[in-house]
């Protein structure tokens, strides 16, 4: 029996750019990007769900609760997810992800007895709401276009169709819905441009509908304002609470939209808070407070004005460029380059605390998008535009740009420097890889004794757009260009002042390379740099080669089969030298020299949000791996942590241990290379177990010969390869 590699999956999100919500028993439901979550409004705490918990639909476009109290979650993708909140447990729908359909997102949920209708971007789906069966689709409504889409239904009697193109109602009488000729459709109101029709309720015993231009009552085939504030303005929602209703709306001002809430009482405008920023609901809070859905978190209100933005902690957006981990077991992350970048995560394993130019001042740019930790705690990010940070274990901050330093920007503006990799040589002088130097200098060193210098690319030219950096144990500076498919290498031989002695070069298809475009560069623990493409990972030994500066010994080039064809984003070695391969297909576990692949994931056997593995990082000393995905942070632990220096911290668990359970034993807290005895209480050898190099080991329970040992006490012999180190442990076993 084989535990499983990747375990104990978690997934961290951002939850504040809101696109679905809906309130029940003190509890406002939201969804986004980055999951659900509930936000009780008596005692102001969150429950969070994500794929890691059950969740399988992304991004949430709707959510209900039926009768039975379970909550519906309806998405992008058209997936659809139940939540039972007695079991805790989560059930599926996929027959509308799965229709084939281009385009299937889930606008809206209605519960109508015991049945669920959904609001698709093709149609109406009747499910009841017990078996998950499906009752009915229609996709047809009168003369409008086949899958035509549809963005709320309310049933009262007869059925209302809000869609893009008109109003559908029921004909009375009519039982054979999917019959066209089932349907009366009113696709234009008098005075105003053709809408699109966004929801309809009943109010006060009328129908009423918002729409693309307006807030109208709906009767007898005629269309009457509700209320004239609300001409050509978009009527996205409305909250019916017994004689008021809450609506919220969108209108234009010069420049771009914004939004307001209206509270219509006595058929007429009572209050409203206008100049808000996107929401897509609203639901009044006793002490005359609102909460509103919206694209900044769950929004607090008061009549006039926003008072707090409400969401559970995490990153400061779901997107994650460079991830790191400093030697006190802190993430570091950066959030992408130009505009979209949003400043820097820190997380310490409960907490995230996000930095930007908002809330730290000395920061000259957010756009932060590669990372590295350093041998003396030190954190460096990479920035596009404004150089590079340093980051004390203090957690003091220093910029370092064209102003403080000597590095130059680009050409046309010296003072964009973007800086696309940083690393420390054996000795911890800090390289820099300038990204496109305006002076040529690519390669630029900040000694131990804070001096500068700089090296240009012999073999460069006009080569710019340098983007990995990776430096070996011989401190052999290796780099490389998405606009080229050679690799370099540059070794000043430890003397900076001197290039007379430098040895520079460069591996091409010649050399072995398979001419695709390099995405990553990565040293394992043999020394041995893997080298990601296009078409899947090169393996170069004997780099101590290009020292010799001949042509008639070089570096070896192989080729990793398992991986072949694949398009190669990132690698991460784990403590024991086995390799964790981010691709657009999943990722892909082989052994140390890769001819073996070990296990495989993606979005289908596992938590990952995408396929897309485009950003990876570990905690060498846990044995956790890190996953940057467009919607979170994946992460999960591994069957390798990092050893122990002594066996002080031995333990093993469970305890007792059940083998009829159908789990493991763990046995935590070894040495590297460890070799393990199972004994019996009379000293019998029972079983012998190697770690493969990392701090735990597994049991099984079996003798030698493949059978369940006795209910008994056992002792964990556990000793170096070469038994000069011992430690004992003893354990019950139960059967």
């Amino acid at each position: 029996m084989q535990a499983q590699e990747a375990f104990n999956w978690h997934i961290y999100s951002n939850k504040s750019e809101l696109s679905a919500s809906y309130f029940s028993d003190s509890l406002i439901w939201t969804g986004s990007s980055g999951g659900v979550y509930s936000y009780n409004i008596e005692d102001s705490t969150f429950v969070s769900f994500t794929k890691a918990e059950g969740l399988n639909g992304s991004p949430i476009t709707s959510i209900v609760a039926d009768n039975k109290n379970k909550v519906w979650f309806g998405s992008e993708n058209g997936m659809i997810d139940v939540y039972d909140k007695e079991t805790g447990s989560f059930r599926r729908i996929v027959a509308i992800a799965n229709s084939g359909k281009t385009q299937k997102r889930i606008n809206s949920l209605l519960v109508s007895g015991d049945t669920v209708i959904v609001s698709t971007d093709f149609g109406v789906s009747l499910i009841n709401s017990e078996t998950l069966d499906f009752y009915d689709t229609y996709v047809k409504f009168g003369p409008l276009a086949t899958n035509t889409k549809v963005n709320s239904v309310f049933r009262a009697g007869l059925f209302y169709i809000a869609t893009e193109a008109g109003l559908a109602v029921q004909k009375p009488g009519a039982t054979s819905l999917n019959d066209p000729n089932s349907w009366e459709v009113y696709s234009a109101i008098p005075g105003f441009v053709n809408p699109a029709f966004l929801f309809v309720k009943i109010y006060k015993s009328e129908i009423v509908t918002g729409t693309s231009t307006g807030f109208f009552k709906f009767g007898n085939g005629t269309f009457t304002p509700f209320i004239t504030e609300t001409a050509n303005k978009k009527v996205k929602n409305a909250s019916i609470i017994e004689d008021d209703c809450f609506i919220t709306l969108e209108y234009s001002i010069p420049g771009g939209v914004r939004y307001a809430i209206f509270k219509i009482a006595n058929d007429q405008l009572a209050s409203s808070i206008i100049d808000l920023p996107e929401i897509f609901g609203v639901y009044p809070s006793p002490g005359g407070l609102y909460f509103a859905p919206s694209k900044s978190g769950l929004l607090l209100l008061d009549q006039s004005h926003v008072l707090n933005a409400i969401a559970p902690n995490g990153p400061g957006a779901n997107v994650f460029s460079g991830l790191t981990v400093d030697s006190q077991g802190n993430l570091f992350s950066g959030s992408g380059r130009d505009v979209t970048g949003r400043g820097f995560y820190k997380f310490d394993g409960t907490e995230w605390t996000n930095f930007n130019r908002t809330n730290t001042r000395i920061l000259p740019t957010d756009a932060y998008y590669n990372a590295f930790s350093s041998s003396d705690g030190n954190v460096y990010l990479g920035s596009y535009g404004k150089g590079f940070l340093r980051i004390k274990p203090s957690g003091e901050l220093t910029p370092f740009t064209p102003t403080n330093t000597p590095l130059v920007g680009i050409a046309a503006d010296p003072n964009f420097l973007v800086v696309s990799s940083l690393k420390s040589d054996s000795k911890g002088n800090l390289w820099i890889l300038n990204f496109d130097a305006g002076n040529r200098k690519t390669l630029n060193v900040l000694t131990t004794d804070s001096v500068w210098h700089g090296y240009q690319n012999p073999l460069g030219g006009n080569l710019t757009n340098y983007s990995t950096l990776e430096i070996d144990q011989n401190d052999t500076k290796w780099y490389a260009s998405p606009l080229r498919n050679q690799l370099f290498y540059y070794n000043e031989k430890g003397t900076f002042e001197n290039t007379a002695d430098d040895i520079s070069g460069a591996l091409t298809e010649s050399s072995g390379l398979n001419g695709q475009k390099i995405n990553s560069l990565t040293l394992d623990k043999r020394g041995d740099l893997w080298v990601g493409t296009d078409l899947g990972v090169l393996i170069i030994s004997s780099l101590s080669a290009v020292l010799q500066n001949t042509s008639t010994v070089k570096p070896r080039v192989t080729t990793v089969f398992s991986l072949r064809q694949q398009k190669i984003n990132s690698v991460v070695v784990d403590p024991v030298n086995r390799k964790w391969v981010g691709t657009d297909a999943g990722i892909f576990l082989v052994n140390a020299d890769g001819t073996e692949l070990i296990a495989f994931y993606d979005a289908s056997n596992s938590p990952l949000l995408t396929n897309e593995v485009s950003v990876m990082g570990s905690d060498q000393k846990n044995g956790k791996i890190f996953i940057g995905q467009t919607g979170g942070l994946v992460t999960f632990s591994t069957r390798a942590p990092a050893p122990n220096q002594d066996y002080s911290g031995l333990f093993a668990y469970p305890m007792p241990y059940q083998p009829a359970k159908g789990g493991l034993l763990t046995i935590d807290g070894l040495i590297k290379d460890s070799e393990i005895m199972i004994l019996d209480i009379s000293g019998d050898k029972i079983r012998t177990l190697s770690s493969p190099g990392g701090r735990t080991a597994s049991w099984d329970g079996r003798d030698q010969y493949g059978n369940f040992v006795a209910t008994g006490v056992y002792f964990i012999i556990a000793s170096d390869k070469d038994g000069n180190t011992v430690s004992k442990l003893k354990i019950a076993v139960i059967r």
